[in-house]
């Protein structure tokens, strides 16, 4: 009897051994719903990384895109090639932005960073025009007030209204090279867009002074005409003969 019962234990030990050992039936397992998902690979510390500022450099690219729109629509035929730049730029950005609203930041600030990439040399090659247009047209206002200081007589019957357009003209030259100072100190920065906005300030004055330098009112407006698009694109705007991109 005790013979039987220890061949009984031993055949129930064995079956439950067997039953372990069965393949296909670990011990655990990984479901298949804690697998990565390719919409979602971000891990936590990386994304909040990616997180940090990622809305204001949106905001800032968003700003540098339309700012070279209105430049490349003005200027575009200066800078060869610089039409299809933009597009670029303009393409990682809406690809960034779709990353963006997927919630995969990660991805999408790497894009966004290789947008800014893209922007700041579009900007340094527009830069390089503006400083090149700027030096010209200090050149004349330079040339203009000169002239005006040694044609014109002090003590004459005019001196008051001499001496006050003379003093204005002076000022606006001073003020237009003092915009040009800063824009080659930002450029040292590599901060390119914002040596644009001085260039473009220097010009409103360099124009101006020209425009204050003519007594006659068509030489004036001639000016104007001359130097519409750059008037225009000081102040932000595309020119009304430049092609809207």
């Amino acid at each position: 009897m005790k013979q039987m019962y220890l061949v009984f234990a031993f055949l129930i030990s064995a079956a439950v051994s067997a039953q372990a050992t069965q393949p296909g039936t670990p011990a655990s397992t990984t479901p298949a719903a804690s697998q990565e998902d390719p919409h979602n690979a971000d891990n936590y510390l990386e994304k909040q990384t990616a997180l940090k500022g990622i809305d204001q450099a949106r905001s800032e690219q968003q700003k540098d895109i339309r700012k070279l729109s209105v430049i490349v629509a003005n200027y575009g035929s200066a800078v060869a090639g610089s039409d299809a730049e933009l597009k670029k730029i303009k393409d990682l950005y809406e690809e960034s932005s779709v990353l963006y609203y997927r919630q995969q930041y990660v991805k999408s600030r790497e894009i966004l960073n290789q947008a800014k990439t893209q922007t700041s040399e579009l900007y340094k090659k527009f830069d390089d025009m503006y400083a090149k247009q700027t030096d010209e047209l200090m050149i004349q206002c330079a040339k203009g007030v000169a002239n005006l200081e040694t044609t014109q007589t002090p003590g004459g019957g005019n001196s008051p209204e001499w001496s006050t357009v003379l003093i204005l003209n002076q000022s606006r030259l001073r003020t237009a090279f003092g915009h040009v100072v800063i824009a080659q100190d930002l450029n040292r920065e590599k901060r390119y867009d914002d040596a644009i906005d001085h260039y473009r300030l220097a010009k409103l004055f360099g124009i101006g002074l020209l425009r204050g330098l003519e007594e006659d009112p068509q030489k004036a407006k001639a000016i104007d005409d001359k130097y519409k698009i750059d008037l225009q694109d000081a102040t932000g705007g595309r020119a009304a003969s430049a092609p809207s991109k």
